[in-house]
């Protein structure tokens, strides 16, 4: 009864459907759709990619240095230099001629000067060095130092000729100082270069013989073993000036022309263009080599020789240092000059062609011909490097020209510029 009661009732009304209701059922039927939806399955999922790390920056390729030929066929060169503001470059050659290299590159057959046969090249004398005046393009001034005939020390003033550029008057040349220098024939020191303060300073050596057996260097009545400093800018006889602010001008059995003392054979110095601090490379006795540095704002120093020799005692157990201003480097000779046996000083680098040197002082030696720096900050030396060029061999002296660039000096007739290495 209850089945028939079931199936006896009237079938429900169908309920109605809205319109919003069908569209949304319509909507999700296409999204379905463009999905590959349909039927039971569910819409599948893309998963996002990983992303790729940026790749590693490459790694720079380590500074390094080389030297490139720029001139050849020279004698002995011991100096290149140029004029401020100047594109030629001047090579000193010892037997006593000047050569201009062109910006071109072309090395000039006519020396810009010629004194061969008017020097001595005895021993380790000859044309030393030579320096512009600041004013050069204007007053067309320059300086010489040399072994003159009798064998002492002179220092000359010269002028260019005024029809010629390349070519100096061989008859503007006027003594400045002669410097006796008897007995021997080694220890002539030899540079001349401008201070940053305008005046002229020349590194004088001891006298020569072994251990400055006249005692020169500590001889303040003697301009042997020093660096002098003149005040050339004066036209009245003896060409020169002492400054007043030398440290013995005017003391009685002192020589006012002296800045510092106690230098062996001081073959080569120079300013720091940038901070005007003074390098001086003292080549040593036996066994070792040094290297001096004073800021600007310090005063004249007597540097040690003969007391010492480098931060040693010289040819005694023990001795005072006391007011004695230590080098700020120096190195050994070592068994049979297996380390080098005579320091070339070189230049501290200002140029411009490779920022990653600046700051830095670079040297060589005589015997070894290598190339090294450091650099020199807050009174310590830091970054010791030795550069690897190869062997150019004897390295006389280095140079520079008016842009800060560097060069070496072979004393088999090579220049070589310091490049960037490859």
């Amino acid at each position: 009864m209850m089945a028939d009661d079931l199936n006896s009732r009237p079938a429900p009304a169908a309920a109605a459907v809205s319109p919003a209701a069908t569209l949304a059922a319509t909507l999700l039927a296409a999204v379905l759709a463009a999905c590959g939806g349909g039927g039971g399955g569910s819409a599948p999922v893309t998963q996002p990619e990983t992303p790729k790390p940026d790749p590693a920056p490459p790694t720079p390729a380590p500074f390094t240095l080389a030297v490139h030929e720029v001139a050849s066929g020279l004698q002995t060169p011991v100096l290149l230099t140029a004029p401020a503001n100047d594109t030629r470059r001047f090579i000193v050659e010892r037997p006593g001629r000047i050569r201009i290299l062109a910006s071109d590159g072309t090395l000039g057959t006519t020396p810009f000067l010629d004194l061969t046969g008017l020097i001595s090249t005895d021993g380790e004398g000859g044309l030393l060095s030579m320096a512009f005046h600041p004013s050069y393009a204007q007053n067309g001034k320059f300086y010489i130092y040399y072994t003159d005939k009798f064998g002492n020390i002179a220092i000359d003033e010269a002028k260019v000729s005024t029809g010629n550029a390349n070519l100096a008057d061989a008859n503007s040349l006027k003594r400045l100082v002669t410097i006796p220098h008897p007995t021997y024939t080694n220890h002539y020191g030899g540079l001349l270069a401008f201070g940053p303060d305008g005046y002229l300073y020349a590194g004088t050596g001891d006298g020569g013989g072994s251990g400055d057996p006249s005692g020169n260097a500590q001889n303040l009545d003697s301009l042997l073993g020093k660096l002098l400093r003149l005040n050339v800018d004066t036209p009245v006889a003896p060409l020169y000036l002492v400054p007043p602010d030398n440290p013995y001008a005017g003391q009685e059995g002192k020589r006012g022309e002296i800045w510092a003392y106690g230098l062996r054979n001081p073959w080569r110095f120079a300013f720091d263009a940038a901070t005007g601090s003074l390098y001086i490379a003292d080549v040593g006795q036996d066994m070792k080599e040094e290297v001096d540095v004073v800021a600007s704002t310090l005063k004249p120093a007597n540097y040690g020789w003969n007391v010492m020799e480098g931060t040693s005692c010289y040819n005694a157990a023990s001795c005072s240092q006391a007011g004695l201003t230590l080098p700020v480097l120096e190195y050994d000779h070592g068994s049979n000059n297996a380390n080098g046996c005579a320091i070339t000083g070189g230049f501290v680098y200002r140029g411009k062609a490779m920022p990653e040197l600046a700051g830095r002082y670079l040297y060589s030696d005589y015997c070894k011909g290598f190339l090294r720096s450091f650099l020199y900050t807050n009174g310590a030396v830091s970054e010791g490097k030795d550069w690897a060029v190869g062997d150019i061999g004897r390295v006389p002296a280095f140079g520079q020209d008016s842009a800060g660039e560097l060069y070496m000096l072979s004393e088999g007739g090579k220049v070589y510029q310091i490049v960037k290495g490859p």
